[in-house]
């Protein structure tokens, strides 16, 4: 017998059975991506259709109903008062009774609010309707980032966050085609106008996939009928050592998630990041318009920025987790956002350079809000997380309402949308400073980040 042989197979022993471990557990994180990401993101799809459609929407209806830029710019961000009062309390709520029931509850009622938009017709009928559907909508987004932290440990969970946030970088793709083709080919059919179908075709299919939710999702990996019973404990156990490995296990209550001055700053640079994103939904089919594109075009145009700011969203997302690295990955992100806003305001008379440069800043803004994402979990015990992602996303959603409002009092004031689209610049700038200066990867737990 070679005993040199033996020893060296011993040896060897140990780097084979942690690369067939390792192995095994991508291929069972594969199988749970596999299971529920398809469907969230597909929710996340209409969540991002339900909410922006108005600003597709407003190419006909404000001159239909004579709404001014200003009356737009508050209907379209009072829609975030409302969520971000229910915002806490919902995440609350669904770390009690599950997402299945909680996302039941959310999108059957927002579908049902977003079709009643197309009644719609004195400016007050309008704040009201945006702001329930806000209301409804309240928790979905922080929702399923909670919901992520039950299923995939964090150097596994930015590449997950990126697929969800995929969806919403992916949803223009569907949202300018959809909105130019329906408002105008549908335009007057049974005495509706397109926008009026607008709502209607984007609302009723959200009811359908509630139920399906209900239907298909698991509330937890315990509960998951479609994982065996060692694939259980190997989620578990995967769960446990992150957590413990990240130092969050004595963090347990929503007082510990408030007084966390990380979640405050994080919240802030999610204000700053999503200032961008709502600007840009809410604003851009406008920005378009200036430059004489149809109505139609402009539903094809936006898919270009899109498509951009998904590739960003994948590349980045995962290079973040192959490298272990937020910070830098974040802040690089956001300086590329900035410079594509600022660029856009040389090229206002330009339509294929002006998409290009929103291209640009399509692709930083995705990419450092996904990244921003996959921080929380690194240093928030589970049971302060539904808390802890709620109060970001509350903070940050509220650049929801304060985007645009300031792009359309700025338009009225100046009648461009260049001042806007300087301050936005200046604030993704802002936001990578606030993550190089104030927040060092020390603060982001034990692990490096």
């Amino acid at each position: 017998m070679n005993t040199a042989a033996l020893a060296t197979a011993d040896s060897r022993s140990p780097d084979i059975s942690t690369d067939a471990s390792a192995r095994d557990d991508a291929a069972l994180f594969r199988k749970i991506t596999w299971r529920l990401m398809p469907l969230l993101c597909a929710c996340y799809v209409l969540n991002y259709l339900d909410r922006t459609n108005v600003g597709y929407a407003q190419l006909q209806m404000k001159d239909q109903l004579g709404f001014s830029d200003a009356v737009f710019g508050l209907g379209a961000g009072i829609f975030f008062i409302g969520y971000a009062v229910f915002e806490i309390p919902s995440n609350l709520m669904l770390a009690k009774i599950g997402v299945r029931a909680t996302l039941l509850r959310i999108m059957g009622l927002w579908g049902l609010a977003s079709a009643a938009m197309m009644f719609a017709t004195t400016p007050t009928q309008f704040y009201v309707l945006r702001f329930l559907i806000g209301v409804f909508e309240a928790g979905f987004a922080p929702g399923v980032l909670f919901y992520l932290t039950l299923w995939f440990p964090s150097h596994r969970r930015a590449q997950a966050t990126a697929l969800f946030f995929m969806a919403f970088g992916a949803a223009p793709i569907v949202a300018g085609p959809i909105a130019g083709l329906t408002m105008t080919y549908l335009d007057g059919v049974l005495s509706l106008r397109g926008w009026q179908w607008l709502f209607l075709l984007e609302g009723l299919p959200s009811v359908l996939l509630g139920v399906a939710a209900f239907c298909w999702l698991s509330n937890s990996p315990s509960q998951a009928a479609w994982l065996s019973a060692a694939e259980k404990q190997r989620v578990a156990r995967l769960l446990a050592e992150d957590q413990a490995a990240h130092g969050a296990a004595g963090r347990h209550t929503f007082g510990a998630a408030m007084r966390d001055g990380r979640v405050w700053l994080i919240g802030f640079m999610s204000f700053l990041i999503i200032l961008g994103i709502y600007a840009l939904s809410f604003w851009q089919p406008t920005i378009l318009k200036s430059m004489g594109l149809s109505v139609l075009q402009i539903g094809f145009y936006s898919v270009i920025p899109a498509l951009a700011g998904i590739a960003a969203n994948i590349v980045v997302g995962r290079h973040s987790d192959r490298r272990k690295e937020r910070r830098w990955h974040f802040a690089l992100s956001a300086v590329v956002g900035a410079a594509g806003l600022a660029l856009t305001t040389l090229f206002m008379h330009n339509a294929v350079a002006a998409v290009l440069c929103l291209s640009l800043a399509a692709m930083g803004i995705s990419a450092a809000f996904t990244v921003l994402w996959a921080v929380p979990g690194n240093f928030m015990s589970k049971s302060a997380a539904a808390a802890g992602i709620a109060l970001i996303s509350t903070i940050g959603g509220s650049a929801g309402l304060v985007a645009p409002m300031m792009v359309g009092w700025l338009k009225t004031l100046t009648g461009s949308f260049t001042p806007s689209l300087y301050v936005l610049s200046g604030a993704l700038v802002l936001s990578a400073l606030l993550m190089l200066a104030a927040l060092p990867a020390s603060a982001l737990g034990r692990a490096r980040h």
